[in-house]
């Protein structure tokens, strides 16, 4: 794709299937915007894959400051009402780059990609593989450009096994680095409503609604929860937990 296309659109969101090359062509625009000196953000929603951050969580990179959104889980399927109020939290005004995820089914994808295309409202589309009904009249029909782009055969298709080790791997890498401390047990906030904490379970630490570092659930106690968490931290007193397990290689049911 010509690198012009990126120069003349201030608000570039892009979108396709799993394994359609989105990564590559987010961190591209990136890349050609840093050589111009162009302020920008960098929004990734790629719960499941992320480019700029951990798995499950959705992350805005501006300049040197980077901002995440715990979203809780490796799929937008498994609450999407979440996934676009992390879309929302992160939306930042002026010149900005999007990769989204890969879930482009018919028709909940569809709408997905609607609602965010709504809120973050992009001058330029780019999308990928999606050359094709329903997805091709949908994108004609939109009030700001769209360009089609066919998938590049460069691109590697990674199986489901591969995917899991990316995350695995991702987690790791954050977490290096660990100690442990107690927290009350009233401070965890679920996600989700009705739900009550595992060892194993994700946790976000936050303050003022701002989230601000990872950790995961090691013991649950009648009055105390003992977590794990990044060295260096301070535990807040605002923690949300998901029932994303990362102790458990099967996750359960989301949706």
């Amino acid at each position: 794709m010509d690198e012009r296309v990126f120069l003349i659109h201030r608000r570039i969101l892009i979108v396709g299937p799993v394994d359609s090359g989105k990564s590559h062509l987010f961190r591209r625009v990136m890349e050609v915007w840093r050589r111009r000196g162009y302020r920008f953000s960098a929004l990734d929603l790629d719960v499941g894959q992320s480019t700029l951050g951990v798995p499950t969580t959705i992350n805005c990179l501006c300049g040197k400051v980077h901002r995440y959104f715990f979203y809780g889980f490796t799929s937008p399927r498994a609450y999407p009402y979440r996934f676009l109020a992390g879309a929302c939290r992160l939306n930042r005004g002026g010149r900005m780059v999007v990769d989204t995820t890969g879930y482009v089914e018919f028709p909940q994808g569809l709408e997905l990609k609607a609602n965010i295309m709504e809120i973050l409202r992009p001058d330029l589309v780019i999308a990928v593989d999606l050359g094709k009904p329903p997805w091709e009249p949908f994108l004609r029909s939109l009030p700001f450009r769209v360009v089609f782009a066919e998938k590049s055969p460069r691109v590697r298709v990674r199986g489901s096994q591969e995917r899991e080790a990316y995350r695995e791997g991702k987690f790791r890498e954050y977490f290096r680095e660990t100690e442990q401390g107690k927290i009350p047990r009233r401070s965890l906030i679920p996600i989700r409503p009705g739900r009550h904490p595992e060892p194993g379970n994700l946790v976000s630490f936050r303050r003022a609604g701002e989230d601000l570092f990872l950790g995961w659930i090691e013991d649950v106690g009648k009055e105390t929860v003992q977590v794990s968490y990044p060295a260096g931290k301070e535990p807040t007193e605002e923690v949300v937990f998901s029932y994303y397990n990362i102790r458990r290689a099967k996750q359960p049911t989301l949706f």
